[in-house]
């Protein structure tokens, strides 16, 4: 269109040379010029967006008056203050509660696990957002799995795929890791290792957990061999250098340990909707079968239809048991759920798409940023545009999460399915919805509340339940 614009003015200026010529010269070297500054202009703002939208700018005071605070209410980044360019935007991030009352403030980002309901930025402002970051277990603060506590949140990163930024896929580091032969040991080999160790390993340090794991697997070695290596029913030892849980999780020796057994018992310490850990994705990386409990949509996520051998499938330990005696003897019928492996294909969509779509690494990933700062970035986005509105009087942008960026169930046992007396879990979820209720009241008194408030708060309502 550019270029047939310009021959049209030459062909009729060649005509008539001269003074008009030349003018017909500037002013299509003024087009070309004008549509060559936009197209660099969008250049750079795709480079902006796309390839670098994270990067500290200097460490300091924010000066801007334009410029929009964000405070981590809960320390967690270890950032007094910096400012970050999020693409087209910037924002200045910081842990120092002194810039509560600074009119330029916008929003407080918490940690879930130390999240307190004791400790919260009141009186809340209507311009003041409230941000959750908590990628762990629902067991280490059962207060987000109450309503009326998830409702207080605008900006969400949680493990459920509904959240704002999902972190589905904390612990899985890449598609290729899955069909990669790196640990991968055939099947051969592993039957001849089969003559010392057992057919599945337990590696778990994490004991007396909600979902009640240990009691399901004590009753399955009745039935089937197991190795336990970790603190819970432990009855192999572990060289003393990978004795620690959370220093090894990732540990090269670990990963070829796991490799040797054909099954891997992968039971998550607390069931919610995609609270998948390395639990699941190390046997599957490694490629031994994931004997899985957790999530009840991990289906969803499985590199194949039969990657893992789920749990719930089987009316007790005893009948998983036999199922499992049967696949060690049947080399052909095992095979079949480590496809992923042996051909190197992954068949589900869902699962290729969500980790293509996914703009963090894990393992200190140098080809990319890491999910907290894509959090930082995305709240930045939010928040900044809906502070150039308020300069211009326009209508802010609303953003509200939901009981499904992160509720989970009450805990049961997942040998009975049901409540277990003897398990103080539940209990501690009962006291979770007494504490969401008793934040809910004291925060409609529209002012600060002392912890001795909130505590008599939860005391009156549990005495009035009772009476009740």
């Amino acid at each position: 269109m550019i270029r047939k614009l310009c021959e049209k003015l030459l062909r009729c200026c060649c005509r008539k040379r001269g003074f008009r010529y030349k003018v017909a010269l500037i002013i299509v070297g003024i087009v070309i010029t004008f549509y060559l500054f936009i197209i660099i202009l969008n250049v750079i703002e795709n480079n902006l967006e796309g390839e670098q939208p994270v990067f500290d700018v200097y460490q300091g005071e924010p000066k801007d008056e334009k410029l929009p605070i964000i405070i981590w209410w809960t320390p967690f980044t270890g950032d007094t203050g910096s400012f970050k360019r999020c693409g087209q935007h910037m924002c200045y991030f910081t842990d120092q509660r002194k810039y509560v009352s600074d009119s330029r403030t916008r929003v407080f980002l918490f940690y879930g696990s130390d999240f307190k309901p004791t400790d919260l930025p009141l009186p809340r402002s209507p311009s003041h957002d409230w941000g959750l970051l908590h990628e762990e277990s629902p067991k280490n603060n059962f207060l987000f799995s109450m309503e009326k506590v998830m409702q207080l949140f605008n900006h969400t990163a949680t493990f459920r795929r509904e959240s704002d930024l999902p972190l589905t896929f904390q612990y899985l580091e890449s598609l290729e890791s899955l069909t990669s032969k790196k640990y991968f040991v055939p099947t051969a080999e592993k039957n001849e290792k089969g003559k010392v160790l057992a057919p599945l390993v337990y590696l778990h340090s994490d004991c007396n957990t909600p979902s009640e794991r240990d009691s399901y697997v004590e009753e399955l070695a009745k039935y089937i061999r197991v190795d336990s290596y970790g603190k819970c029913l432990q009855n192999k030892q572990l060289p003393s250098h990978l004795s620690d849980p959370m220093k090894n999780m990732v540990s090269h020796e670990i990963f070829s340990l796991l490799a040797q057994y054909k099954f891997n018992i992968a039971f998550e310490n607390a069931v919610c909707q995609d609270y998948i850990t390395e639990k699941l994705w190390r046997p599957l990386t490694v490629g031994s079968v994931p004997i899985y409990f957790g999530s009840p949509r991990v289906e969803d996520w499985l590199p194949t239809p039969k990657s893992a051998i789920l749990v719930r499938n089987f009316e007790s330990p005893k009948k998983l048991a036999e199922y499992l005696l049967k696949l060690q003897a049947d080399d052909a019928a095992y095979e079949q759920h480590l496809e992923h492996k042996i051909k190197g294909q992954i068949s589900n969509k869902n699962l290729i798409d969500a980790m293509n779509d996914r703009e963090w690494g894990i393992n200190n990933d140098p080809s990319k940023k890491n999910f907290i700062d894509c959090f930082e970035c995305l709240v930045c986005k939010r928040v900044a545009e809906n502070y150039k509105r308020e300069l211009r009087n326009s209508s802010p942008l609303k953003f509200q999460s939901t009981i499904h960026h992160y509720g989970c169930p009450k805990p049961v046992g997942n040998f009975t399915l049901k409540e277990d007396s003897q398990n103080w879990w539940p209990e501690l979820y009962d006291k979770a919805v007494y504490e969401a209720q008793a934040m809910e009241n004291l925060m409609r008194r529209g002012t600060n509340y002392t912890s001795t408030d909130f505590y008599q708060e939860v005391i009156n309502l549990l005495e009035n339940s009772a009476v009740r």
